[in-house]
């Protein structure tokens, strides 16, 4: 594996967040997080993990503009004029470095993938996507997630897009000084191989280090030597709340604080007179200023394609949110909750029409 010397986070030192993060609240353990950032999952198998393995380390749990054509749930059908797009954002530009975390990978025991070991001890596997469906660009619409490596050479030249996903495994601090294991950098590279190309990428991601961290891992996979990254604190985490103490409120009455987002998402509760509306703001109205104010003003003017690393809490509900609660990942009745690298494309085509795509970087959108 190369070598990448280790990312300057001391501009995060003196970061203040409040529910920003992957987990704003107590997660499927019912523990309650020190900052409101992120909680580690209580699953046997995490995720991008597709053997089962389980590894010491606790794996995860672990803004925007409407949507343009007829695929999405809101909006209107083009990108806004010109007379709407934010200022430009200014990006720093560096090296693309990234530790040695003293692991190895070998052929996984089942299947087409590998196996990672991290110091000796055994993380888990990154396997391919043995979805062999086609991806259709004109689709009426997506309902299940599509993987990157489909949706990437699937574009026409004159399309924009931005792959918005979460970041990769983590260690098990759920603050801000959780950031990416050996086999989370091993994830990122492999997504940024899924991305080789000539394309120069601008990468955007929260104030949190991880994140940072991930665009790291996809831009060496990338083979890229220099990464144009902006932090944005849009995306921290906590775009669809509305009042967190209302929210801790929620998290008290059920197992866990994936219960309460998911129920909220999709609008399903056991009592109809019990709602969660008071502590987040409506899925579809939020969900569409994201898509129109963050991604299509700020993000796709930049550059032909964009990565955007945020919060496995704030990618949920995006998620929902796009697919007009059509996908069924339902955490309050089955469990499952985003994986790592999962999230949403957003392609804009030449004449301003939007189309919205799950998205997947690796064999799973699901965890």
């Amino acid at each position: 594996m190369k070598k990448i010397a280790a990312l300057p986070i001391s501009l995060f030192a003196a970061l203040a967040l409040t529910a920003c993060g992957d987990d704003s609240s107590s997660g499927p353990d019912n523990t309650t997080p020190s900052s409101g950032i992120e909680q580690p999952s209580s699953s046997d198998a995490l995720p991008g993990n597709s053997s089962g393995v389980n590894p010491d380390i606790p794996g995860s749990s672990a803004d925007l503009l409407t949507s343009s054509s007829s695929t999405g749930p809101v909006g209107p059908s083009q990108v806004p004029s010109s007379g709407s797009v934010a200022p430009a954002t200014e990006f720093t530009t560096e090296a693309v470095v990234v530790p040695d975390m003293g692991c190895t990978t070998e052929p996984a025991a089942f299947g087409n993938g590998v196996k990672v070991t991290c110091d000796g001890k055994l993380m888990g596997n990154i396997m391919e996507d043995d979805d062999t469906t086609p991806f259709d660009p004109n689709a009426a619409a997506y309902a299940d997630f599509v993987g990157i490596q489909k949706i990437y050479p699937a574009l026409d030249p004159t399309d924009k897009v931005a792959f918005i996903m979460r970041h990769a495994h983590r260690t098990s601090s759920t603050d801000v000084d959780g950031v990416l294991t050996g086999w989370g950098y091993l994830q990122g590279n492999d997504v940024g191989k899924k991305l080789a190309g000539t394309d120069e990428i601008k990468y955007w991601h929260s104030e949190v280090p991880r994140t940072l961290q991930t665009c790291m891992a996809i831009a060496q996979g990338r083979g890229q030597t220099e990464l144009s990254h902006v932090a944005l604190k849009d995306l921290n985490g906590g775009w669809f709340e509305k009042d967190h103490s209302k929210i801790e409120e929620y998290n008290a009455t059920v197992p866990s604080s994936y219960e309460v987002i998911s129920r909220w998402a999709f609008n399903e509760y056991n009592d109809p007179s019990v709602n969660f509306n008071d502590g987040f703001y409506d899925l579809m109205e939020r969900g569409a200023q994201f898509m129109n104010e963050i991604i299509l003003a700020q993000v796709i003017p930049q550059s032909r394609v964009s990565v955007v690393i945020s919060h496995d809490q704030m990618l949920y509900p995006l998620v929902i949110y796009i697919t007009n609660r059509q996908l069924d990942m339902r955490y309050h009745e089955d469990k499952s909750w985003l994986n790592f690298l999962a999230g949403v494309a957003v392609i804009v085509k030449a004449d301003g029409s939007v189309k919205y795509v799950p998205l997947k970087g690796l064999d799973s959108g699901v965890q």
